[in-house]
Order: C-alpha cells, then sequence, then structure tokens
C-alpha cells in the first residue's frame, strides 16, 4: 500500500479507482517533517492512517477573527448572462482559470 502505484488487493473497485499515489506521498510529507505514520488496517473492516508531527513543526492556533466575515449569498443569473455566446462563456472561463489573458 505504501509502494508508489500500489493498491491494496481486496480494495474496493469503483468507477473511480486513484492512481495509488495517496498514502506514498503523506508519508513522504511526514517523514520531512520528522513526524511519524501509522498505518493500521483490518481486512474487511477498514484502515485508520495516524500522523504525528512533532511540536516545532506545528503551527500555533491563530487568534479568532476581530468580526465574523460576512456571508456569501448565491448570485442570481442575470437574464443577459443566459443569452451570451458560447464562445464568450468559453472566454471568460479561460481567463478564470487563468489559461487566457
Amino acid at each position: 500500500m505504501l509502494a508508489s502505484f500500489g493498491q491494496g488487493s481486496n480494495s474496493i473497485k469503483s468507477a473511480e479507482q486513484g492512481a495509488g499515489l495517496g498514502l506514498p506521498i503523506a508519508k513522504s510529507l511526514v517523514d520531512l517533517h520528522g513526524g511519524t505514520f501509522t498505518l493500521k488496517s483490518k481486512l474487511r473492516i477498514g484502515t485508520e492512517v495516524v500522523i504525528t508531527f512533532p511540536p516545532e513543526r506545528v503551527m500555533s492556533a491563530l487568534a479568532p477573527l476581530a468580526e465574523p466575515s460576512p456571508s456569501i449569498q448565491p448570485t442570481q443569473l442575470q437574464p443577459e448572462a443566459a443569452t451570451t455566446p458560447p464562445a464568450t462563456k468559453a472566454n471568460a472561463l479561460r481567463r478564470l482559470l487563468g489559461f487566457g489573458s
């Protein structure tokens, strides 16, 4: 399970199988920080991963915000947006994703 691209032989088969990189990447990051990585697995019951970092690698708790954040309300689609040409929508999406100017 901890080998790159490896997967457990009794893993549930689904349409969205992973690449088998999650646990190896997580273990490598924990090792880089001097932490411990414990994997406990029981057949047909499940798997538990316990990660512990040394105190010097853990950030102190952040102070609470002075005032509550404003709630984000969903916006309604403007009538003209429904008739925007597909090319314009595609360009807007490219800009939003950082692929265009």
